[in-house]
This record gives structure tokens, sequence and C-alpha cells, in this order.
């Protein structure tokens, strides 16, 4: 009887200890903020995620995902050419089809978005771009990937772009899945072709050590996804985000090496305030206290881009710098409808949430619409973090 109590305690203090360590159902959100999202009406949610007129678009996802994607050249420019690339497009529908399921609770789309992802699994999609990452301390960038921006306009074909495309789309393919799909007909055998499927791509996943902006804020997010999904502890590893993010915020407003980039400045920081966000989110999903000026420094990076959203040259003292870039002449390289931006658009709904009064907030809200592309999915990261807090910040 003893032997028996002791193996219940056992299992009671390894089952504790594993919730512990996950420390929440996503690592991008916090519980408090995803339970009191699925308490919302659906009405309401179907509304202020705009998918009130929406239908999946079926003919782009069933496209299907590409064996490989080759062909980018440094900047990024000659996407038209590459082989591929309309696998950006593929997984941007998808992440849109899937927070339609999850909002409309729509489990024929559901069943079509699972089987869709065991069919690229069972066809090994993607794994035939070349690999130029690996998950060691040392030399974790292969030698016949390095080299890129060698041309100082970027027309350098340059292999780890392809790479790291292909690397953002799995690993965002695997937090729907960890988020969406994990609990979903758990008997089922296409989750084991799944999850074999991913499993090699972990091995390109390069460690976090140095952070910067940019590459999932310099490979912490897969890593603390990873981390999450195995339930193993990360709250160091957030802890270490949270301290190198706060560096890369400046107290002038600017983000380092992204609000330097000449004609793409304004995209540069978009984006940068797109990681910003999103670790604000993990400290606050994992209990991580936040540096004492991050959130100052961040509200003051937002307001230098609405104020440079408004007028390209309120950027442009940063932006002359030219960053691995062209130069700007005040003109920025920007969408001018905000409502067209997916990727790294989740921070406009964040900042919603979690700011309500500022005058930020204030034009977000006027310039932006239901049919906003950031409220449906993201290329970034995948899961609809847009949905979840757009549909909070309008209770």
């Amino acid at each position: 009887m003893k032997k028996l109590l002791g193996i219940m305690v056992l299992g009671l203090i390894l089952s504790s200890t594993a919730i512990a360590n996950q420390l929440s159902k996503s690592p991008f959100i916090p519980d408090d903020v995803y339970n009191e999202f699925n308490k919302l009406p659906k009405d309401h949610k179907i509304k202020f995620c705009g998918f009130e007129y929406f239908e999946p678009d079926y003919y782009i996802i069933n496209k299907d995902l590409a064996p490989r994607i080759f062909g980018y050249n440094s900047r990024m420019d000659n996407w038209k050419t590459v082989e591929g690339d309309y696998s950006r497009d593929v997984f941007r529908h998808y992440t849109y089809s899937v927070t339609f399921a999850m909002v409309t609770e729509s489990d024929s789309v559901k069943e079509f978005l699972f089987d869709k992802l065991y069919i690229w699994a069972k066809n090994k999609a993607l794994t035939k771009t070349k690999q130029c990452y690996r998950n060691t301390k040392k030399n974790s960038i292969l030698k016949d990937c390095e080299g890129e921006w060698s041309d100082s306009e970027g027309q350098d074909i340059a292999p780890i772009k392809d790479a790291t495309v292909t690397l953002e789309i799995i690993m965002g393919l695997n937090y729907i899945y960890n988020l969406n799909f994990a609990n979903y007909k758990i008997e089922d055998p296409r989750h084991k072709t799944i999850n074999e499927w991913f499993k090699p791509f972990y091995k390109q996943i390069k460690p976090a050590n140095k952070f910067y902006m940019g590459n999932s804020a310099g490979w912490y997010f897969p890593n603390i996804a990873l981390r999450h999904s195995d339930n193993k502890n990360y709250s160091k590893l957030v802890k270490k985000l949270v301290k190198g993010a706060d560096k890369w915020i400046l107290k002038d407003g600017s983000i380092k090496d992204r609000t330097t980039r000449g004609d793409r400045a304004l995209w540069y920081h978009h984006t940068g305030l797109g990681d910003a966000f999103i670790i604000l989110e993990i400290a606050n999903a994992a209990n991580i206290k936040l540096p004492k000026n991050y959130e100052k420094k961040l509200l003051k990076a937002v307001e230098l881009f609405h104020d440079s959203f408004l007028d390209n040259s309120k950027i442009e003292p940063w932006a002359k710098k030219q960053h691995n870039s062209q130069a700007s002449n005040g003109v920025q390289k920007f969408s001018k409808e905000l409502d067209r931006i997916s990727f790294y658009g989740p921070w406009f709904h964040i900042m919603q949430y979690r700011y309500p009064e500022h005058r930020t907030t204030k034009f977000l809200k006027s310039h932006m619409t239901h049919r906003a592309n950031s409220l449906k999915g993201d290329e970034g990261i995948g899961i609809g973090m847009g949905c979840i807090y757009n549909a909070l910040a309008n209770q």
C-alpha cells in the first residue's frame, strides 16, 4: 500500500512539474488572455477577427507547399523568380483558415486543414531546401551558406534566405499544430506522420545565443517553443530574451539595426515592433518581469512608427545610415494601407489591448478595419494572435 501511495505521489509531482515547466498553454499567449478570449461569444469573435464575409481560399492552399525554396538574393527582392516562393502564399492563407476554423468552430474546415498538414508531411514538403543552419553552439551556419550581403545592393544569391524562409514556415506550422491540433483526434495515426516531418527540422534550429531582432528574435522563439512542447523549463531563456530585447530597443525610439535600413527602415522598424510585442506576451505568459524601462521605450518606438508612417521624413535621421540597404531619400517602401499587412502584424492589436488610451491605439483604430489581414493570421508566428487581442480590445 505504501509503495502504491509513493508511486501516486511521484506521479503527481512529475505531473505538476510538467505543468510548471510549460508555464502556459501557448508560450506566446498568456493563459488569462487565451481563456478570456475563449469565453467571448462566437458572433463577437467573428466580427472583430474579420470573418463575417470570409471563406478559406482552398485554391491557394491546395497549391501545396513546394519540395524546396531556392534562389533568393540577400535583399529578397527577386521573389518573383524564386523556386517555391509561392509556399509563402500557401502558408499565409493556411494561417488565415486556421484562425477562421478556431473562431467559427468549423469541424469541416479544421479537418481539411489537419489533413492538409498530413499531406504535406507525407510528401515531405520543403525538405529539399538547402540546409544552412544546425543546432550547435559553434559553427551553427554552414560554410557554403555564409557571405550574405556580399553585394552592397543585396543582389548576391543567398541560400541562407531560402533556409530561413523554409524554417519560418515549418515552425509557424509547428506552433499552429501544437495550439490547434495536438489534442485533435488524439488516436489518429496522421499525428505520427506530421511529427516525423517536423522532427528533422528541429536540428536546423540555430541555438538562441546572442539576441538580435529578426529571425524570430535571434532564434529565441523556436527554441522557447520547442522547450515548451517538450515540457522543459524555459524561464531562463525568456529572461535572456527580454534582457536582449531591452538592449535593442533604444531610448530614442529606434531599434538597433532595424530603423537604420534605408528605404526599408519603416518596414524593418515595424517587424522589430512585431518581435518586441511578441516578446512582451512571452514574458507575460511565463510570468517574467520586464526590465524597468522596457515598456516606456517600446511605446516610444511605437510613436516613431506612427509618426513615420504619416510622414516618412520622421524616420530619415536613422534611415540615412543605410544599414544593409539602399538610400531612402525620404521615401519609404511601405504599404500605405495598414489593412494589407499581415507579417508581424499582431502588434497592431496587442498594442490596442495593452495600451487602450495611447494615441497610437486611437490612430490604429481609425486607420484599420475588420478586413485587416493581421487579424486573420501572421506569416511570422503562424497563430492568430491578432484575432485574439483585437477581439479582447473591442469588448
